[in-house]
């Protein structure tokens, strides 16, 4: 069952459930990696599933048999993934088949393939049986939508000749204009309203490095870049005091994920307490893994004498690298 508009394929992954199928097949990834993620977070937090992943090819004879009839030992059932599903092979694909026209029961399967039905057979039955979205780049008329999809998401407010700037920047990639968005969200934070200088500041770049990848660096613990970007961000005329704001929010953002995690927590409560999802839930979710632990206390003063150092005159790459070298270890 073809599903033409991508908003009805996502209020399906929104509303997903035991014995789902869904189907995301043709090269924009963007799209079918959006609704995987829907659905993996719906099935692992709310549903309590136990997540699957196989590529197409690995499936042998009796295995997708086996995953869809075995009752899961500590989740209340299974979400299958399956990628690259136009290389199911025909066993496989047979098995597939036939649960669909039985019913699953304490399983849902989502197939992802960059192919589309007219290459593959599998798929053109699997369009006929399913809901089945085809995910091809959007044209220029649907980028708004999009805009506002994302913006919404990330409660930030875009005047309008910002939104148009963002369309240009971002042409008719859904990767470029999600990761544009992020960012503005990031660097201006929830329920900022944003026009078209407070949007250059953010996607201009400054000489190859940006804000983000300084904070990535931080908290990756990579010193040496992290230091290397600080300075290229300083020599391009990057705000100090902007950036030292910006480092002690995310830094914020990244005790409380560890809080959570190291307390037994799920993704759900960091995503609830921090607001990140999806992409940036999951760069937040790994920085709770290589964050260099530094006591609380000593790295909200070292962010104190920051702020102090860059409003008095101190060597600004002085401040930053005196900040660095507190956040992170001397481990290569």
């Amino acid at each position: 069952m073809k599903i033409r508009k991508y908003s009805e394929m996502n209020e399906m992954a929104n509303i997903a459930s035991d014995g789902a199928v869904l189907v995301a097949a043709g090269p924009d990834l963007y799209q079918s990696g959006r609704l995987q993620n829907i659905l993996v977070n719906r099935f692992r937090e709310v549903l309590e599933y136990e997540i699957l992943r196989y590529e197409g090819n690995e499936l042998g004879e009796g295995d997708l048999k086996r995953h869809i009839l075995e009752n899961s030992l500590f989740s209340k059932g299974k979400l299958i993934l399956i990628s690259n599903a136009h290389r199911l092979g025909k066993a496989a694909a047979s098995e597939l088949l036939d649960a669909i026209e039985k019913g699953l029961s304490d399983t849902a399967v989502f197939l992802q393939t960059e192919k589309v039905p007219r290459e593959s057979a599998i798929l053109r039955k699997l369009e006929k049986l399913v809901p089945f979205y085809i995910c091809y780049e959007p044209f220029e008329r649907d980028m708004p939508g999009w805009t506002k999809r994302l913006v919404s998401e990330e409660s930030i407010v875009l005047s309008q000749d910002a939104v148009q700037l963002l369309a240009e920047y971002s042409g008719r990639s859904l990767g470029r204009l999600s990761g544009a968005v992020t960012k503005l969200a990031l660097y201006h934070g929830p329920g900022a309203e944003i026009d078209r200088k407070g949007m250059l500041d953010v996607i201009s770049g400054k000489g190859g490095k940006d804000i983000f990848h300084l904070g990535d660096m931080i908290f990756l613990n990579r010193r040496r870049e992290a230091v290397d970007a600080a300075w290229s961000l300083l020599r391009y005329g990057e705000e100090p005091v902007g950036m030292n704001a910006y480092l002690f929010s995310q830094w914020q953002k990244v005790i409380g994920a560890m809080e959570i995690v190291e307390g037994g927590g799920s993704r759900k409560e960091v995503s609830a307490k921090t607001g990140a999802r999806y992409t940036l839930l999951d760069k937040l979710m790994k920085f709770t893994t290589t964050v260099y632990k530094v006591d609380t206390a000593v790295a909200a003063e070292a962010f104190a004498e920051a702020d102090h150092g860059l409003k008095t005159g101190v060597d600004h790459l002085l401040v930053f690298t005196n900040l660095i070298f507190t956040l992170t270890s001397d481990r290569l």
